[in-house]
């Protein structure tokens, strides 16, 4: 039973680590369009509106990418304090987050 609990902490543990740079990679994404975007369409498209857009433009995609960074560096520092804990979850808390145990009002 311990090695199965400890062995399903892991795997959850990996799959949040997993999906937290997956989210990394989204905020990354998302940046460089804003700063493709507030680059080329100065260029492209010629107007005063679009040159004046661009710089904000670029600013937003760097603040998304910023803000990705921070929050991937934050998440991992929680990660791996909870994978500090794998294993020291008493049985009372495992039953009651299963929902088996039963008798928890007092008679």
């Amino acid at each position: 039973m311990k090695t199965d609990l400890i062995l399903r902490e892991h795997l959850a543990i990996e799959r949040t680590r997993l999906a937290n740079e997956t989210t990394l990679l989204a905020y990354i994404r998302t940046g460089l369009y804003f700063l493709v975007a507030g680059s080329t369409l100065g260029q492209i498209v010629n107007t005063i509106f679009w040159s004046i857009a661009g710089t904000p433009l670029i600013i937003i995609g760097l603040l998304i990418m910023m803000t990705g960074f921070y929050r991937f560096t934050r998440i991992k520092k929680s990660i791996e304090l909870s994978r500090k804990n794998i294993g020291q979850s008493s049985t009372e808390f495992i039953n009651l987050a299963r929902g088996t145990m039963n008798d928890l009002a007092p008679d």
